[in-house]
Protein backbone atom coordinates (compact mmCIF):
# COMPACT_ATOMS: atom_id res chain seq x y z
CA UNK A 1 0.00 0.00 0.00
CA UNK A 2 1.68 3.57 -1.43
CA UNK A 3 1.41 6.45 1.29
CA UNK A 4 1.03 10.11 0.39
CA UNK A 5 2.55 12.37 2.87
CA UNK A 6 -0.05 15.11 1.66
CA UNK A 7 -0.41 17.40 -1.22
CA UNK A 8 1.89 20.16 -1.76
CA UNK A 9 1.71 23.94 -3.36
CA UNK A 10 4.14 26.82 -4.52
CA UNK A 11 3.82 30.49 -3.34
CA UNK A 12 4.93 33.70 -2.13
CA UNK A 13 4.39 35.06 1.57
CA UNK A 14 2.08 38.64 1.60
CA UNK A 15 1.49 39.20 5.22
CA UNK A 16 3.13 37.98 8.61
CA UNK A 17 0.19 37.28 11.28
CA UNK A 18 1.00 36.69 15.00
CA UNK A 19 1.93 33.63 16.47
CA UNK A 20 4.23 33.06 13.36
CA UNK A 21 1.25 32.26 11.01
CA UNK A 22 1.72 33.61 7.33
CA UNK A 23 -0.42 34.63 4.68
CA UNK A 24 0.68 32.99 1.58
CA UNK A 25 -0.44 33.79 -2.01
CA UNK A 26 0.04 30.41 -4.21
CA UNK A 27 0.49 30.46 -7.63
CA UNK A 28 -3.29 29.64 -8.77
CA UNK A 29 -4.16 32.95 -7.33
CA UNK A 30 -5.84 31.58 -3.59
CA UNK A 31 -4.98 33.06 -0.30
CA UNK A 32 -4.33 30.78 2.62
CA UNK A 33 -3.31 31.23 6.04
CA UNK A 34 -0.54 28.99 7.04
CA UNK A 35 1.24 27.27 10.36
CA UNK A 36 4.85 28.11 11.21
CA UNK A 37 7.00 25.31 9.94
CA UNK A 38 7.98 22.27 12.17
CA UNK A 39 11.11 21.40 13.42
CA UNK A 40 14.30 24.05 13.67
CA UNK A 41 13.54 26.84 11.32
CA UNK A 42 16.73 27.52 9.49
CA UNK A 43 15.08 30.94 8.62
CA UNK A 44 12.04 32.71 9.08
CA UNK A 45 10.00 33.03 5.70
CA UNK A 46 9.52 37.27 5.10
CA UNK A 47 7.18 39.12 2.97
CA UNK A 48 8.13 38.26 -0.74
CA UNK A 49 9.83 35.05 0.36
CA UNK A 50 8.84 32.01 -2.24
CA UNK A 51 7.41 28.81 -0.18
CA UNK A 52 6.07 25.87 -0.50
CA UNK A 53 2.96 24.65 2.01
CA UNK A 54 1.60 21.39 2.34
CA UNK A 55 -1.50 19.95 3.84
CA UNK A 56 -1.04 16.04 5.30
CA UNK A 57 -3.90 13.77 3.95
CA UNK A 58 -4.24 12.78 7.41
CA UNK A 59 -4.34 15.83 9.51
CA UNK A 60 -6.76 18.43 7.37
CA UNK A 61 -6.52 21.07 10.17
CA UNK A 62 -5.04 23.66 8.20
CA UNK A 63 -1.45 23.93 6.02
CA UNK A 64 1.44 24.53 6.97
CA UNK A 65 4.86 26.03 5.70
CA UNK A 66 7.08 23.06 4.52
CA UNK A 67 10.03 24.54 3.03
CA UNK A 68 11.08 27.44 1.32
CA UNK A 69 12.95 26.61 -2.08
Amino acid sequence: MATCSGIAFDGEVVALLPRGDRKVRLDNGHVITSLPMRGPSTGVPLIGDRVVVEIALNQLKGWRLARRP
